[in-house]
């Protein structure tokens, strides 16, 4: 397996990449390629792991990270999580925040943190993400950068 990532930047790689989100039961309807980095990860031409980040300067939202059954234990989630923080370090990215329903302890293994909702700046909070596409239930966290 050779495993290649690329920028979703075109209609058609983001119709694949919100048709993998989809089939892991994650919010895509208010992503949009033309707005934020999108990455997926390719075994040849077959998508097999997507995430992205919203940049609000001076912070980001990281979302949509999944990965196909039949691919994980491969590291991929860490490689695309590395890949996005290293993005918005390159582009003078405070700190990166994220929710999640099913992947707690893995995002405290890469460095992210828990955070109250309400300790979010008002940037991130009025992301679709936090305002109405995911549950209230989630974890609110936090990889500061700077």
């Amino acid at each position: 397996m050779e495993l290649t990532s690329k920028v979703i930047d075109n209609a058609e790689s983001f119709e694949t990449f919100r048709s993998l989100l989809q089939l892991a039961n994650l919010p895509a309807d208010d992503l949009d390629f033309k707005k934020h980095l999108l990455i997926g990860f390719y075994d040849g031409i077959t998508p097999v792991a997507t995430g992205g980040l919203e940049i609000y300067n001076p912070y980001a939202l990281l979302r949509s990270l999944s990965v196909k059954f039949g691919v994980r234990g491969l590291s991929l989630g860490s490689t695309i999580t590395e890949q996005l923080i290293g993005h918005a370090k390159s582009k003078g990215i405070e700190a990166v925040y994220l929710l999640t329903e099913t992947a707690h302890a893995f995002f405290l293994k890469k460095g992210f943190r828990d955070v109250a909702r309400e300790d979010v700046p008002q940037e991130i909070k009025s992301s679709s993400e936090f305002s109405h596409v995911c549950s209230t239930s989630a974890v609110c966290m936090v990889y500061k950068i700077k």
